[in-house]
């Protein structure tokens, strides 16, 4: 057991940052304290620092490729950046791809680093009641639809697709084809007005890629708490940033590297500023067992 002591939280639904201290038993969050406390156990003094929890990101472009470039891709673009938790997908165009395809992701995904969750991505116009009871017994609770134009959005039969998705309720999430910007605010805002009218489980845009992913969205996707929150009896995965030249807008500094002094992930700390722990294997995959908990 040893403590984390004056440690500055950033809270990111607030938009502020509070003081607590942390007693770690078991690799887990044993007590939080909002003031410092008084104990013979060994302290860790974490007053110079900022700290949040680990980032969740969204990747669909993992490379398939040999390990040496493999490990430098995960280094730069999750270890670096504080991100501990990946969503990625695996892709069909017809509903008998769908057990080929999470098999071969998985496959890839075995000398992960980080832990990971699946999403689907497919045409929305490919989307089906057996999908749905599909995604359901896999738990895939996120459901990445491509839309190309709003007109396909008037053709699902979403009053069908809503008694499929009870009692899991995956998320669907809108994947825009277009990069006209018009065409694209048309596109969100039929997808807004029709799943809104039809109480379809959904994500109002775009997820964006190797960003990391507000806790609205976490409590979407049934991540949060075990994501995206530090709390009695969770894993020890947090980051701690330089607090020196911090300013008011702590939500873009936070997400800056360059301020990233380490990331702890299952008590192990993997990066510092100066140096990254690559461990092959390390990341579990994240069944989500359900969806919106705390929406």
């Amino acid at each position: 057991m040893y403590i984390i002591d004056n440690a500055d939280i950033y809270s990111e639904e607030a938009k502020d940052i509070k003081q607590q201290s942390f007693i770690i038993k078991n690799n887990s969050f044993h007590s939080i304290k909002a003031t410092k406390m008084k104990s013979s156990l060994m302290k860790m003094n974490v007053a110079s620092f900022i700290m949040t929890p680990t980032h969740v990101m969204l990747d669909e472009k993992l490379p398939n490729t040999s390990f040496p470039l493999l490990k430098q891709y995960f280094i730069k673009n999750f270890l670096q950046e504080g991100c501990h938790t990946i969503i990625t997908s695996f892709a069909i165009q017809y509903e008998f791809q769908f057990d080929e395809e999470l098999h071969k992701k998985r496959i890839t995904l075995l000398n992960s680093p980080v832990d990971y969750c699946f999403a689907i991505r497919l045409p929305l116009e490919k989307l089906s009641t057996s999908l749905i009871r599909k995604c359901k017994k896999e738990k895939i609770a996120i459901i990445l639809l491509e839309i190309q134009d709003e007109s396909t959005i008037n053709d699902i039969p979403w009053g069908w697709i809503r008694e499929a998705m009870f009692p899991y309720n995956p998320i669907l999430v809108p994947t825009l084809l277009t990069k006209e910007e018009s065409k694209r605010k048309l596109i969100l805002k039929q997808w807004n007005d029709v799943l809104g009218k039809e109480k379809i489980p959904k994500l109002s845009k775009e997820l964006l890629q190797k960003t990391p992913i507000s806790i609205k969205d976490l409590k979407k996707f049934g991540l949060y708490p075990k994501r995206g929150d530090l709390h009695v009896g969770g894993e020890i995965n947090y980051n701690l940033y330089f607090k020196n030249g911090i300013v008011a807008e702590q939500s873009k500094i936070l997400y800056d590297n360059s301020r990233l002094a380490i990331m702890v992930h299952k008590g192990r700390v993997i990066t510092t500023a100066n140096h990254v722990t690559f461990r092959p294997g390390f990341g579990e995959e994240i069944i989500i067992r359900r969806t919106s908990l705390f929406v």
